[in-house]
């Protein structure tokens, strides 16, 4: 039996390079980063992004909050699904510093960060978080009414809930987009997805958790549906499309790979 996540599910690179524009507001009773599209822009409607294991506050998943909101141009809120219960930046930090980490140091990292995931895994299991994710796209869907457009984006842990978005009718949202998707049942989890929903999937041929012939039983499944699209980012580690190494050529090109991605499949659904 598979395990629920990987070890490239809590490592990468942490942004510190750009800052994020957007501000913290409360949105649906959950604390949330919103990013506005540009002054002048007309906003194709609103894109919600169910985050990685570390949250709503990570730095990368704002700036490409941000990246979002000026590309498509649209509306992008990042709403605490994990109540308070994310991993932090310094959770990530740790975990990337393992492996070339003498065995004193293991062990201390171990001590620090268990408890942290311990409570994560606990408080984010799906049972209970799935009513609160599904509850604040029903308080949207009813804010903005059935005309209004939603898109949804949803990375390693996000990445469930979003399929199972895809799952309903009638539908929630009008359009979805996942990248290196945890958690995930193949074949069941694909073969639920609707046509009602647009779905686009981003992921390495080989990652940590869908291994090559999972990824290979995704892309036969919706080859021939045209209102879905699967793409492989060949060597492209668990994680690329948030955590990624902008400082090395290859990563930051699988990185900005699935952005546009991203923003080519909600201008798209969205208009």
């Amino acid at each position: 039996m598979q395990a629920p996540f990987c070890r490239d599910c809590f490592t990468g690179t942490l942004r510190g390079d750009i800052t994020p524009v957007g501000t913290e507001q409360t949105v649906h009773n959950l604390p949330s980063y919103v990013s506005l599209p540009p002054e002048g822009a007309r906003s194709l409607g609103t894109v919600v992004i169910i985050t990685d294991a570390f949250g709503w506050k990570l730095r990368n998943t704002r700036v490409l909050a941000d990246a979002y909101a000026r590309r498509v141009p649209c509306t992008v809120v990042v709403p605490d699904f994990h109540k308070g219960t994310s991993l932090t930046e310094k959770f990530l930090i740790l975990a990337d510093a393992l492996p070339t980490a003498n065995m004193f140091t293991k062990i201390w990292t171990y001590v620090r960060v268990v408890p942290e995931l311990v409570r994560f895994l606990l408080y984010n299991r799906y049972a209970v978080a799935a009513p609160r994710v599904n509850a604040f796209f029903h308080s949207l869907r009813q804010e903005l009414g059935p005309s209004g457009k939603i898109g949804v984006a949803g990375f390693c842990w996000g990445g469930l809930y979003t399929i199972r978005l895809t799952h309903m009718s009638p539908p929630l949202v009008n359009c979805a987009f996942t990248a290196h998707p945890s958690l995930i049942s193949v074949p069941a989890d694909i073969d639920k997805v609707k046509d009602d929903t647009p779905l686009s999937i981003a992921n390495g041929d080989d990652d940590q958790y869908l291994r090559r012939a999972k990824m290979e039983t995704v892309v036969k499944m919706l080859r021939d549906r045209e209102r879905h699209e699967v793409v492989v980012y060949e060597g492209a580690k668990h994680g690329f499309a948030v955590r990624g190494d902008i400082g090395d050529p290859k990563q930051k090109e699988r990185g900005q790979g699935s952005e546009d991605q991203a923003v080519g499949w909600f201008g798209r659904w969205m208009a």
